[in-house]
């Protein structure tokens, strides 16, 4: 794919659906009026194309066909140095040797390392443009070989005492051909973003895959703790199966979860793989399963949906929700990860304006507080691709 590549599916509203998003009896009840009433700076450019470009330049292995980075919402580490942060590179990576390994894997997308601050993610160190490897066991993925496109972004990091402590798990975005269908899996690496392997899927639409049908964006969201830690919540825009080719009930804001110790013990055992999610469906879990089953609208008759970003708010107690429909950005919050206050808008930042990140300014960057940063991708609307793409940031302040 080159620099100068269409626009696709994903980057277009009208890849959320109809809004025709419908709520389930015996869901949550209204969540408690919002607490933070945020104060939005004007945008500000972090990275510029000729960084971009740059970066393009230098980046190992060499890139081919341009840098389309961020790609997918970004993942976010601190360090001793400074910061670590993940993001898909959309272009594609043929496979070839590079230093006597075969790198990429003959797909578009990938989950890049870059080296840098708050104020410049890039920074100046080459960027780690990783493909995400098959897992030699083909059963834990029959599906790798028909994506088209493979990218990660948003990364969790064990925390000490836990298994797998200090490595990493990526949640990344699959796409099968044709028309957009997109589905949510999970990569692990043990040596910090040199190397990712695939453990397969976790989340797939309720409306089955099937030839010629118009698409639908899944997004590609963090891994969020849940109240009590025992569950790891992934949040996912779901297409609704109604027995046709092309259903128009879309849900805005749907969840679903495993156990987190399952899921560690899995990705970082002797045969590394993912294990089963379930949606939360009908206001309970233990329904549905997380690929292919049915789920429940957790903010029916939202007026904002599409790119969902899910992070804790420790200054005010309460999960945050980001969203963007590639123009507008709205704001919800949650006591328990289930039961949201109405989404508000929070500005108008488009034509294009994807993958918000939201992103603390303390020890760790997954939590927020009383002031946090939003960064996300804007391209212009010139025709020209990902040539004068840029990443910007906001400033969010609770009021």
């Amino acid at each position: 794919m080159q620099e100068d590549r269409p626009i696709r599916c994903r980057f277009r509203p009208q890849c959320y659906g109809l809004a025709a998003a419908v709520g389930f009896a015996l869901m949550p009840a209204a969540a408690s009026a919002q607490v933070c009433h945020p104060s939005v700076s004007a945008p500000t450019i972090v990275v510029t194309p000729e960084q971009r470009r740059k970066a393009s330049r230098i980046a190992l292995p060499p890139t081919k066909s341009g840098f389309d980075w961020p790609d997918t919402p970004l993942g976010v580490i601190k360090t001793a140095t400074g910061y670590e942060f993940f993001g898909s590179d959309g272009g594609y990576h043929p496979k070839e040797l590079y230093q006597g390994q075969e790198t990429g894997n003959g797909k578009a997308g990938s989950i890049v390392t870059t080296f840098g601050t708050l104020d410049n993610p890039l920074g100046t160190a080459p960027p780690l443009d990783v493909s995400v490897s098959e897992n030699p066991d083909e059963s834990v993925d029959p599906f790798y070989s028909s994506y088209g496109y493979i990218g990660g972004g948003p990364v969790f990091q064990v925390p000490a005492g836990m298994r797998g402590a200090r490595r990493l798990l990526a949640t990344y975005h699959a796409e099968l051909p044709g028309p957009l269908y997109a589905a949510l899996g999970l990569a692990a690496s043990s040596d910090n973003g040199l190397h990712w392997i695939d453990l397969g899927e976790i989340i797939r639409f309720n409306q089955a895959w099937v030839p010629g049908h118009k698409g639908f964006e899944i997004g590609d969201g963090p891994l969020v703790l849940s109240p009590d830690g025992q569950f790891f919540y992934l949040y996912f825009p779901d297409w609704i199966a109604d027995g046709t080719k092309d259903p128009t009930t879309t849900t805005s804001v749907s969840v679903a979860r495993a156990r987190v110790s399952a899921v560690l013990d899995a990705a970082f055992g002797a045969q590394p793989h993912a294990v089963s999610f379930e949606k939360f469906y009908l206001g309970r879990w233990h329904l549905q399963p997380g690929i292919g089953g049915a789920s429940s609208d957790l903010i029916p008759g939202s007026a904002y949906s599409g790119y969902l970003d899910v992070h804790y708010n420790a200054a005010i107690e309460r999960y945050v929700l980001i969203t963007s429909n590639d123009t507008s950005f709205g704001y919800a919050e949650s006591v328990d990860g289930l039961t949201w206050t109405t989404p508000i808008l929070l500005g108008t930042y488009g034509p294009i304006a994807a993958y918000p990140t939201a992103v603390g300014l303390g020890d760790d960057p997954h939590v927020l507080g009383a002031k946090y940063y939003i960064y996300f991708t804007h391209l212009p609307a010139d025709g020209a691709g990902w040539r004068n793409g840029k990443l910007k940031r906001l400033t969010v302040t609770c009021r």
